[in-house]
């Protein structure tokens, strides 16, 4: 920038917006038509330009009005520039059809055992150029990956949504409980007090108590926990080849048990339902892209 040049900071936007109609219509009676304004308000905008760009850019010629040469050289960047700014503060659009882009979802394999291959499937037909990239996270709280802006949205067991983030249910999960087949200990039903003193499996990435621990306390018990494991879907292979129990959601056990060794049992006590959501970042709420994905998870949770 030269030192006689405007500065931009002091500078009124709005006369950039006249001086271009006027550029357009030569006619300060049609550039006051065509941006919403009175004669003499352009006419007043036009002596500001004048001063401030030192030059008197349109000019009588006989009844019309003809641009300088200083003006015909502003007319095409005046332009280019209004419409590059015309089209940052339009509102974004996004069409399924067309878009090409990739979503990180942090989520646990249960969700993606349960939810991915519909809503994969309905991605193909509505968004082919629609990518997703799962990032694991097992544990029940909404994760730091959406306010660093690592994942785009997670999808599970959660608590507490910290402020400037949002949520949403998706659908509900019952437990139900997993052993071999031919359990040496195990017959037609589970009895609590059976169940309370076989080996658990626990899926956790935390050396808390699970839900299973909190139920039992209610009721005075204990249970023995023989392995803690932070994947879900490997739980019904140890089972179907061991004498561990496991509390899993029904979901999984029901899928695993048309080909393993398993048997499925309701629990011998009260278990919460869990409840599975979808939670994202301030900073996606209102993309029209973060909202069709959201919209198109809701859906196929519904049908799950």
């Amino acid at each position: 920038m030269t030192s006689d040049s405007p500065n931009l900071a002091g500078l009124n936007l709005n006369l950039l917006v006249v001086l271009d109609a006027l550029l357009t219509e030569k006619h300060v009676s049609r550039a006051a038509a065509r941006v919403g304004l009175s004669q003499p308000a352009v006419s007043n905008a036009l002596a500001q330009l004048r001063r401030l760009l030192g030059d008197p850019l349109l000019v009588r010629s006989g009844r019309a009005m003809v641009a300088t040469d200083r003006a015909q050289a502003l007319a095409v960047s005046l332009r280019a520039g209004l419409s590059a700014l015309e089209g940052a503060l339009t509102p974004p659009q996004f069409d399924p059809a067309t878009a090409e882009r990739t979503f990180v979802i942090a989520a646990t394999d249960f969700v993606e055992f349960v939810l991915l291959p519909k809503l994969l499937a309905r991605l193909a037909r509505t968004a082919p150029g629609v990518r997703l990239q799962l990032r694991a996270y097992p544990h029940h709280r909404v994760s730091e990956l959406l306010e660093t802006g690592e994942a785009d949205l997670q999808i599970g067991i959660y608590a507490d949504v910290p402020p400037a983030h949002h949520s949403q249910a998706l659908f509900q999960d019952r437990f139900v409980c997993i052993v071999r087949r031919d359990h040496p200990r195990v017959g037609k039903r589970l009895g609590l007090k059976t169940y309370a003193s076989l080996q658990h499996i626990l899926v956790s990435e935390s050396t808390g108590p699970g839900v299973v621990d909190i139920a039992l306390a209610k009721v005075g018990l204990k249970r023995s926990v023989g392995l803690r494991i932070s994947h879900f879907l490997m739980v019904p292979a140890i089972v179907a080849e061991t004498d561990f129990v496991a509390a899993i959601s029904h979901r999984v056990a029901d899928a695993f048990a048309s080909h393993l060794p398993l048997r499925v049992l309701p629990p011998p006590l009260s278990l919460p339902r869990g409840s599975v959501g979808q939670a994202w970042h301030e900073r996606t709420q209102h993309s029209p892209a973060h909202q069709f994905l959201r919209q198109v998870i809701t859906e196929v949770a519904r049908d799950v």
